[in-house]
């Protein structure tokens, strides 16, 4: 198979020799100048580094077969595709998604009329709040989540994307789900990705990983 090639530079990890400080995400994005201000920013940056990173990642490939005569074919991405090898930190988040999923069993769909969301979203949701603190020890890298404890800041790398996770799923209160949901879950992935997180690999192979095992289920 062709050699994969990223057309740009991948996100930057963190120097773990360095202290790095962390803190509680607050919205900070209210007007048209919030915009335009966000759009030249690093986190901005980083954000559309890491989409486009894992965006390259799943090009379609071409593949030679040598022979007497040399021949070509596509290789396309598919879920559950045999040659994207799940790192155990993908396999990980797999099963704290899984775990999180399984919570439903506890907070069933109300069958009562509504006019928007189900209302037991938000009992779901209290549930997810209440034992995802556990869960995230339970299911990623402690060296990772302990970042920021010889600080000064009071927050830990384990705040920062524990508010971007629980973010991710939706409003609890509109009982709503939409775009920024989606980018705080991109968010998530992206800072685990700085931290270190995730698996050093050929470009795109660890990448391919997260969008065929994490994010597609």
């Amino acid at each position: 198979m062709a050699g994969t090639r990223i057309p740009h530079q991948p996100l930057d990890i963190l120097d773990r020799k360095l202290e790095h400080n962390f803190a509680l995400p607050v919205k900070r994005i209210h007007d048209g100048d919030d915009v335009s201000f966000f759009l030249a920013t690093k986190a901005y940056n980083d954000i559309m580094t890491f989409l486009f990173q894992l965006n390259a990642s799943m090009f379609p490939r071409k593949v030679v077969k040598e022979g007497e005569s040399r021949s070509y074919s596509v290789k396309a991405w598919e879920l559950e595709d045999s040659d994207v090898p799940l790192s155990s930190v993908v396999q990980k988040l797999r099963q704290l998604l899984d775990r999180l999923g399984s919570f439903i069993d506890e907070a069933p769909p109300d069958t009562g009329p509504r006019r928007f969301g189900n209302i037991s979203f938000s009992k779901w949701y209290d549930i997810v709040k209440d034992g995802l603190p556990s869960l995230m020890d339970e299911y990623l890298p402690p060296e990772v989540l302990t970042l920021g404890e010889h600080t000064n800041q009071g927050a830990l790398a384990k705040d920062e994307l524990q508010a971007y996770l629980l973010g991710s799923f939706g409003s609890s209160q509109r009982l709503d789900y939409g775009t920024g949901h989606e980018l705080s879950f991109l968010a998530f992935l992206g800072c685990l990705w700085k931290l270190g997180a995730f698996s050093i690999a050929e470009p795109g192979v660890e990448e391919r990983a997260i969008v065929l095992g994490i994010i597609e289920p």
